[in-house]
C-alpha cells in the first residue's frame, strides 16, 4: 500500500468526507467513517483495487436511484462491527441487542441495490449468502425485543408481551395485583357480611386483611391474626399468603426469565459473529464509496486514469480542502511531472498515447514570493495523487496519474528539542530519510529545503540533493525554493529539472497574488512586500529596501568581475540614531587616503597643487 511519510499533509482533508455541515457530505455509520479515514491514511498501491473502487463511484454519481436506495438501507444500520465485538466479550446490552436487529433486518434491502449494478457485482456477491444467515436472527431479536429497550435488564423490559407464556404471567401479576385485591376484598365482603373490612399492602408486614375492633370479635376462623393496631386487627388467609408469594417473586421470576431469553439471543447472534462481521466490512464499503461519489457529485469531481507509468499530468487540480472552503475564489493550476531515471516506455493509458512523456520533467522548481501559494500548490498535487489511489475522484479538469509507491514531504519548520534536534537538524533528518528511500514511483514534496543554515550551507545543500532527486533517484519531485540560483540546473540538467514560478503583478510598490503557476523562473522573492503586508513599520521597510539596493548593486558587480567564491556584502552605513541601536552590517572602515581626501579644499589649490595632492592620496592607497 502506499503511504504518507514526513509531515502531515493536511488534517483537514479527512474532516472534508466526515464533518457533516449545512448541505455537506458524511458517511452514514461510524464503520463507513473508520474505513474512509483508513483509505486516507492508508490509501493503495494496487491499480486493480483503484479501478474497481472508481468504477463503483463513477456508478455511484451516474445512477442517483441506486445510490439513494443504498443510503436509505444504509442510514439505518448501527456499529455491527463493535456489536459483534461485544458480542463476542459477552458485554452485549439490550440496546446493543436491538441495534444489531435493526441493522441486520436492512440486509435484504441492501443486497437487492447491490445486485443492480454491475460496478457492485462484488460486494453483491459477499452480501448474498449472508442474507440467509442473519435475515432469521434479524427477525428473532424483532420479534422478541422492544423497539425502546432499556439501558440493562435489572428492571426488565427488554421482551415483549405475548412472547413467552411463563414471562407473561409473572407480568400480569406484578401489574394487576390491584385489581386481584379489589376483586378479593369484594368476595370477603359478599362471603363475611363485613362492611368494614379492607385488603392492603404494607412494605413491611406485606398483604394484609384489616378488620376494626367490633369486627375483630367475629373474625372467621380462617383469619390467621397478623398485626394488632390501636382501633384494628390485621389479618391473613391462606389464598392472601399465596396471592402474596406469586407477587413478590413475580419481578424477580419475570427478570430471571427475560434474562433467559435474552442470553438465547446473544447465543444464535454468537454463532453469526463472522457473518456479522463480514455484513460491517461491506456496509462500511459501501458508505465510503456513497461518501466519495456524494462528494465528487457535489463538487464536481473527475475520475482520474491511474497508469502503471510514473507520470503526473493534472489539469485545472484545486485543493480539496480549500475547494470546499473558498468555492469558486480558488485559482486552479496544471501540473505536468514524468519520474524516473532511465528512458520511460511507452504508456498504455490512452490519454498518453500521443503525449511524449519523456519529454516531461521528473522535477520541477517552483520558485516566487512568499504568500503567492507555492505551498499550497506543492501540497494540493500530493493530496490529489493520495485521493486518486484512495480510489476517490479528485477536483480537477482532467487527471493521469501513475501508481505511487510512497508519498515523500518535508515541509514546515519543526523542531524536536526533547529529542535534541534543531529545527535544522529535523529538516535534514527528514530529507535524509527521503533520499535513501524514495524511488522513481514515489512523489516527493520539497518546501524551502535549506532554509535553516547559512545562506551559502542552505544553497548548497538544496542544489546537491536537486541534483540527487533529478538524476539519480528519479522520482516524480516538486521542488518549492527561494534560492534563485537553483533554478539555473534547469539550463544545466535539460529534459529533467524544469522551472516553475507563481505569477504575481506588481503595482507601484504593491504587488498582487494572482495564484497562478506559470513555466519559467523568477528572481525574487518580493519578501519586502510582503513583510510591509503584515504591518512592518515604514521606517523598517524603508531601510529594507535601501539595504536590498545596497546587496544588489554589490552581487551585480561581483558577478561581472567573474570574482570567485563569496564577497562580503558592502552596505551603505544606516544614518546615526539617538536610541544607540547597532547597525546590522558592518559601516566603512576609516582609511588614511579618504581622510586626505575630506581636508583638501578645491577652491584653493592651483593646478600644480591638485596634481601634487592627488599623488599623495594615491601613495596612501598603496600602503
Amino acid at each position: 500500500a502506499a503511504g504518507v511519510s514526513g509531515d502531515e499533509l493536511d488534517g483537514s482533508l479527512v474532516g472534508v468526507f466526515l464533518a457533516r455541515g449545512p448541505g455537506g457530505v458524511a458517511c452514514r455509520t461510524a464503520m463507513g467513517k473508520r474505513l474512509l479515514r483508513d483509505w486516507l491514511c492508508r490509501p493503495s498501491g494496487d491499480r486493480a483495487i483503484i479501478i474497481a473502487r472508481q468504477n463503483a463511484v463513477g456508478t455511484l454519481v451516474e445512477d442517483r436511484t441506486t445510490a439513494g436506495v443504498l443510503h436509505t438501507a444504509i442510514d439505518g444500520v448501527q456499529d455491527v462491527a463493535r456489536i459483534a465485538a461485544r458480542l463476542s466479550l459477552g458485554r452485549l446490552t439490550p440496546r446493543d441487542l436491538v441495534a444489531l436487529g435493526r441493522s441486520l433486518g436492512r440486509i435484504e434491502s441492501l443486497a437487492e441495490a447491490a445486485a443492480g449494478s454491475p460496478s457492485l457485482a462484488a460486494h453483491a456477491r459477499e452480501i448474498a449468502p449472508l442474507v440467509n444467515d442473519l435475515t432469521p436472527l434479524a427477525t428473532s431479536i424483532a420479534r422478541a425485543c422492544v423497539d425502546t429497550p432499556p439501558t440493562h435488564l435489572r428492571d426488565g423490559g427488554l421482551v415483549r408481551d405475548g412472547l413467552d407464556p411463563e414471562l407473561d404471567e409473572a407480568r400480569g401479576l406484578r401489574r394487576d395485583a390491584g385489581t386481584w385485591l379489589a376483586e378479593y376484598q369484594s368476595r370477603l365482603v359478599a362471603e363475611y357480611s363485613l362492611g368494614g373490612i379492607k385488603v392492603g399492602y404494607n412494605k413491611v408486614f406485606g398483604y394484609f386483611i384489616e378488620l376494626t375492633k367490633s369486627q375483630a370479635r367475629s373474625a372467621p376462623a380462617s383469619f390467621t391474626r397478623k398485626q394488632t393496631l390501636t382501633n384494628a386487627e390485621r389479618y391473613i388467609t391462606p389464598e392472601l399468603k399465596d396471592f402474596e408469594d406469586k407477587v413478590t417473586t413475580a419481578e424477580s421470576r419475570s427478570i430471571a426469565r427475560e434474562q433467559a431469553i435474552f442470553n438465547d439471543l446473544c447465543d444464535a447472534a454468537s454463532r453469526c459473529v463472522p457473518a456479522i462481521t463480514r455484513f460491517g466490512e461491506v456496509v462500511a464499503e459501501l458508505d465510503a464509496l456513497l461518501c466519495f461519489a456524494d462528494k465528487a457529485l457535489k463538487r464536481r469531481w473527475v475520475k482520474p486514469e491511474i497508469t502503471d507509468e510514473a507520470v503526473l499530468i493534472i489539469e485545472q487540480g484545486r485543493h480539496p480542502v480549500l475547494d470546499e472552503l473558498l468555492g469558486n475564489n480558488f485559482v486552479p493550476n496544471d501540473i505536468e511531472l514524468g519520474g524516473g531515471s532511465g528512458p520511460r516506455p511507452p504508456s498504455p493509458v490512452s490519454s498518453l498515447r500521443n503525449f511524449d512523456t519523456s519529454s516531461l520533467h521528473s522535477l520541477a522548481l517552483i520558485t516566487g514570493p512568499n504568500m503567492a501559494g507555492k505551498s499550497t500548490f506543492i501540497r494540493q498535487t500530493a493530496l490529489l495523487v493520495l485521493l486518486a489511489h484512495a480510489g476517490s475522484f479528485v477536483p480537477a479538469d482532467r487527471a493521469t496519474i501513475g501508481l505511487t509507491d510512497r508519498i515523500f514531504t518535508r515541509i514546515g519548520a519543526d523542531d524536536a528539542l526533547h529529542a535534541g534536534q534543531s529545527t535544522f537538524m529535523v529538516e535534514m533528518t527528514e530529507t535524509a530519510r527521503i533520499l535513501h528511500h524514495a524511488t522513481p514511483r514515489s512523489l516527493v514534496v520539497l518546501d524551502e529545503i535549506g532554509r535553516g543554515t547559512s545562506t551559502l550551507d542552505g544553497l548548497s545543500l538544496a542544489w546537491a540533493i536537486a541534483e540527487l532527486l533529478a538524476l539519480r533517484l528519479g522520482p516524480r519531485t516538486l521542488f518549492a525554493t527561494h534560492y534563485h540560483e537553483l533554478t539555473d540546473l534547469e539550463d544545466q540538467h535539460p529534459g529533467r529539472i524544469g522551472n516553475l514560478h507563481v505569477a504575481v503583478r506588481e503595482w507601484g510598490d504593491q504587488i498582487v497574488f494572482l495564484h497562478r503557476i506559470l513555466a519559467g523562473r523568477t528572481d525574487q522573492s518580493y519578501g519586502i512586500h510582503v513583510a510591509k503586508l503584515a504591518g512592518l513599520p515604514d521606517a523598517t521597510i524603508t531601510r529594507a529596501r535601501e539595504v536590498l539596493e545596497s546587496l544588489a548593486v554589490e552581487h551585480t558587480l561581483a558577478g561581472r568581475a567573474g570574482a570567485a567564491g563569496p564577497r562580503r556584502p558592502v552596505v551603505a552605513p544606516m544614518p546615526a540614531k539617538t536610541s544607540g541601536q547597532m547597525m546590522l552590517f558592518t559601516e566603512y572602515m576609516p582609511h588614511p587616503a579618504v581622510a586626505a581626501l575630506n581636508e583638501i579644499k578645491l577652491e584653493a589649490l592651483t593646478p600644480m597643487q591638485a596634481f601634487d595632492a592627488l599623488r599623495a592620496i594615491k601613495e596612501l592607497t598603496q600602503r
